[in-house]
């Protein structure tokens, strides 16, 4: 028996322990009781034997890999997902009686084999209970009445969506669909890569490292269901071969499977194939589909629904015609940047019988064949988000947003690239014509193949583990670029091979030196102190500090075979991850920037200019799980970018708390898309084409709050700022508060407090559309009073004006010692731009700070009714009753709990006087740029001031026109979109063309 046979049996007594233990069950705790156990049955005797011959190193080495499997799977914790339903009340066909009688044979392989793999024990409780909840609000593919069920789920980029997705299709499988057709983009190497996880975690078999096909893989590997008489599914297609003449051939009578792409060609053939296996005179076949739509904002969408009933996209119409043919169909999106999927057409009837024509060349002639289609793929059954364990990097840990309760640090992994608008200089090393910023990068990355093989004894045991190492280089969607760019990189690694391999470890002008001074530059501090950015629940097994002397003995080998792969339509370059270790540079545009999964990743250069901030979350490839090597990562990216990056981010977040709020609410998809078309954050994000199919594109700022978290720190703004508040604040009488001075307003007042001078940035806060939605708010007799009430902070600091004597707020710039950080960098520049952004872009100190103005017992009871659903949230977790009850009462108060108790005709301006020394203290560098630029001086007596508005739920909301010119939205046309689409990003398809038929 190996330890891993040990570590099996421990197992279960350790599952055991965390149920009973909740959350006082700690990582010291594990390892205690791990200990104990192996100990324990290195003293039975049926278990002796495995123990003898084994020395105490030995020994000691098995249990350290015993304890850190354990800890990947028992300390990684996942929140429960939420869920928007058309109606709880709907009629639950997979009854009791339902899931008795069914044997699940395929459900039961997989989740064994997901355990088998080493998935967390939450992840594997939240998988089986969201696919089963899923499965459930789709159709019942055996239902004697003809329905249709949509819906869409959501996940973070990177997150395992698959795995969930895999579960569903397995469950589809054991329930009776006739047809599942899986769409996976519009890319060859998309659909091959989804096809692979189908072979492995549905079907059991396909083609192993050897090149055999038709070999167990996956779940084969639980149970071959081939071998042992269970019925098993057929797909026709595979890993080369996409929908074709032989599945065309094939008889429709048998259950199937397919993986094909979003392609016109494709989903015509498959319209084609159904269409001819119906019975003369019926409209449908008496079968069942479920399609599965992956990345489903990307091709699938009506960009033409906004001129009427009649009208569809291509693929999306192909879709709905293809769900039409069958009686009983079910539509599944999946999806980490929902926006434009809500936000799309709602067309509620079917075109005209026969009306979407498709034409084929049939025999050298052309004939047009008529279909129906199904309404809009608009999700209206349901809404599902899944919520990704803690071991999961998203961008919540790379970038800001504001937020109440999450307390961990932004990772410290952000380069800035700073010369990417700069020639590269023609001497030395450029001769590679390649930007400092690139060679730091590519540098970068030997070092972290250098950092990861110097901890492979321990990495390798972990769940998760990949001997793989990619690099992503995303500057240009242009092929010729990307080659040109492939042709210098390659020159560079070549470079640095030579002199890896000939230099001397203590040549003072060597590659050696150089790399070690990369290193103390980009490493030495964040690989020593990783860990204190890290989630409490996150599995730091492996992560052990080391020091450039420790890994450059390991820079040869991580120099070896290093491949550079330019990956487009005309180098053909495919990333093939089978076999061996891989190095690859990976240089390309969207066919590595949607859905496709570079193994290993760590280092990332992206500077990819788009005007949809939905596909750039989805180029963010370095999102997903790093088990034992997140301190190798690094993303270079230019600052404009990164600031798009954290506004989708912001955007995301206040969604995701929208969802859970009227997921406690009992609120539907329908309600949901109510609320998000009048996002102004959504409204920003989403594709024109989209908006145009909505009445009236409106924002709104009801049951929300916004506030200034970005600041420009000129000395003579500041001046300016503190002295017209203080004039302001001499007109109006005050009240003392708990903790605040306070005055009541009219909007009139309210407005001459956002028209001072201030030192936050207008795009930040955008008091332009703020004014109009409070002004037209105001004409219909809402947000008529205001209540502005200035903080009484921490600071031991006092700002005095006449009878305004207040201690200063405390938000601390980035700390000593903290690794030099894009927020440390923006400070000491010539900009001065400080971002309350340490932990969350934040800079109310309180949730509680909203409930202003509340009577006690209102208060309390919304604080208690939010930790009652907390505690649910937990109990549904596993969590004991008490351990619910612990836990919940130690999650802080959010703000939005309070916006639905507040009338709709009064609102809230929190104002914080920021002590401006704790922003630069204690670093010399920054007290020497506050210094140099006059505002040492400032100190004393001027305090930064910020602003937080809070809004309560405004009833039968007016809305406001939304104002594009005001928020420097790009509107882009249709020449943009095939300008973003061209040269590589769509298969050749040309759809005025007859399809020829396979």
């Amino acid at each position: 028996m190996s330890w891993e046979g040990i570590c099996d049996i421990i197992l279960p007594k350790m599952e055991k322990a965390k149920r009973d233990d909740g959350d006082a069950f700690t990582v010291s705790r594990l390892e205690s009781l791990s200990r104990n156990h192996f100990n324990e049955l290195k003293g039975i005797p049926y278990f002796q034997d495995h123990f003898e011959g084994q020395t105490e190193e030995n020994l000691h080495i098995w249990l350290n890999k015993i304890n850190s499997r354990l800890k990947s799977i028992i300390v990684t914790t996942a929140e429960p997902d939420n869920v928007l339903s058309e109606s709880e009340d709907y009629s639950r066909w997979l009854n009791k009686d339902r899931i008795k009688d069914e044997e699940w044979h395929y459900w039961s392989r997989y989740y064994q084999y997901l355990k088998r793999i080493g998935r967390p024990l939450d992840v594997l409780s939240n998988t089986e209970k969201s696919t089963f909840e899923i499965i459930e609000r789709l159709g019942d593919p055996r239902a004697d009445i003809p329905e249709l069920q949509k819906g869409l789920v959501l996940g973070a980029v990177q997150s395992g969506k698959t795995a969930n997705f895999n579960g569903v299709v397995n469950r589809a499988i054991d329930l009776g669909y006739d047809l599942i057709i899986v769409f996976s983009g519009i890319m060859d190497d998309l659909r091959t890569q989804t096809q692979r996880r189908i072979n492995s975690d549905v079907i059991g078999l396909g083609k192993v490292d050897s090149g055999q096909q038709n070999q167990p893989v996956g779940v084969g590997c639980i149970e071959n269901f081939s071998n042992s008489g269970i019925f098993q599914i057929e797909s026709v297609t595979s890993e080369v071969f996409d929908f074709n003449k032989r599945a065309a051939d094939s008889h429709l009578g048998n259950r199937k499977i397919m993986v094909c792409k979003k392609n016109h060609s494709v989903l015509a053939n498959i319209l084609y194939w159904i269409r001819t296996s119906i019975a003369h005179g019926q409209d449908r076949i008496d079968k069942s589909i479920l399609i599965l739509d992956d990345e489903a904002d990307n091709a699938s969408l009506n960009n033409l629904g906004h001129k009427g009933v009649e009208y569809a996209s291509k693929i999306n119409g192909h879709i709905r015609a293809l769900l039409n043919l069958f009686k009983r169909r079910s539509y599944l999106g999946y999806t980490a940047t929902p926006f434009a999927n809500i936000l799309q057409d709602q067309n509620a009837e079917n075109i005209e019988k026969n009306g979407w024509e498709v034409k084929y060349r049939i025999n050298g002639e052309i004939k047009i064949l008529g279909f129906s289609l199904a309404p809009s793929l608009f999700p209206d059954k349901f809404i599902y988000k899944l919520n990704p364990p803690s071991s999961y990097i998203g961008p919540k840990q790379f970038f800001s947003f504001t937020s109440e309760e999450l307390n961990d640090l932004k990772l410290p992994l952000i380069v800035t690239i700073e010369d990417h608008n700069q020639p590269a200089p023609d001497a030395g090393e450029n001769d590679f014509n390649l930007s400092r910023s690139m060679r730091d990068a590519i540098d970068c990355f030997i070092l972290s193949i250098a950092l990861r093989e110097s901890r492979n004894d321990i990495l390798k045991d972990l769940p998760g583990y990949t001997s793989h190492h990619s690099m992503l280089i995303h500057i240009s969607r242009l092929i010729d670029a990307q080659n040109a760019l492939a042709e210098n990189v390659s020159k560079y690694v070549k470079y640095l091979s030579d002199k890896i391999n000939f230099d001397g470890l203590d040549q003072e002008d060597g590659i050696y030196k150089k790399l070690e001074l990369q290193w103390n530059r980009f490493f030495e501090v964040e690989v020593s102190r990783i860990k204190e950015y890290l989630p409490a629940a996150y599995n730091a097994d492996g992560l052990i500090p080391k020091k450039y002397q420790d890994i450059s003995k390991f820079l040869p080998n991580a120099i070896s075979n290093v491949e550079v792969k330019a990956v487009n339509s005309k180098t053909k370059d495919k990333l093939e991850y089978k076999g061996a270790s891989k190095k690859y540079i990976a240089i390309g545009g969207n066919r590595l920037s949607r859905g496709f999964t570079l193994e290993g990743l760590t280092v990332n250069y992206f500077l990819r200019s788009t005007n949809y901030y939905d596909a750039l979350l989805q180029m963010g490839r370095w999102f997903g799980y790093r088990p034992g090597y997140i301190d190798a990562c690094r993303l270079f990216i230019d600052k404009d970018t990164e600031e798009r990056y954290d506004f989708v981010n912001e955007t995301l977040h206040e969604l995701e708390v929208l969802i859970e709020s009227m997921e406690a609410q009992k609120k539907s998809p329908k309600d949901f898309e109510l609320r998000i078309k009048k996002h102004p954050g959504v409204l920003k994000i989403t594709r024109p084409s989209i908006l145009k199919n909505g009445n009236e594109v409106k924002f709104s700022y009801s049951a929300s709050h916004k506030q200034s978290t970005v600041f420009n720190l000129q000395a003579d703004n500041l001046l300016r700022s503190w002295a017209d508040f203080r004039n302001l604040y001499s007109s109006f009488t005050w009240t003392n508060d708990i903790g605040f001075y306070r005055t009541e307003v009219n909007i009139d007042d309210l407005f001459k407090f956002l028209d001072i001078t201030l030192a936050f940035s207008p795009a930040h806060l955008d008091t332009i559309n703020l004014k109009r939605y409070i002004k037209l708010c105001n004409e219909h007799g809402k947000l008529m009073k205001w209540t502005i009430a200035i903080k009484r902070g921490g600071s031991k600091k006092r700002f005095k004006h006449k009878d305004l004597d207040i201690t200063g707020t405390i938000r601390r710039g980035p700390q000593k010692e903290e690794p030099v950080s894009k927020y440390y960098n923006s400070l000491k520049g010539d900009k001065l731009e400080f971002t309350a952004a340490q932990k969350s872009k934040n800079i109310i100190t309180s949730g509680t700070d909203e409930s202003l103005g509340l009577d006690i017992t209102t208060k309390k009871e919304a604080e208690n009714k939010f930790r009652e659903f907390k505690k649910g949230r937990f109990i549904e977790r596993g969590e004991s009753l008490q351990n619910a009850i612990d836990m919940a009462n130690k999650i802080t108060i959010p703000g939005h709990i309070f916006y639905d108790l507040r009338s709709d005709s009064e609102g809230l301006l929190l104002v914080y006087l920021i002590d401006i020394q704790e922003i630069f203290s204690p670093h010399d560098e920054l007290l020497g740029a506050a210094k140099r630029n006059g505002i040492q001086s400032l100190f004393q007596e001027v305090p930064l001031i910020g602003y937080a508005l809070s809004f309560p739920k405004i009833i039968n909301d007016p809305g406001g026109e939304y104002d594009y010119v005001a928020n420097k939205v790009a509107i882009v046309d249709d020449e943009e979109i095939k300008a973003e689409l061209s040269e590589d990003e769509l298969p050749d398809d040309d759809y005025s063309e007859a399809i020829n038929l396979i």
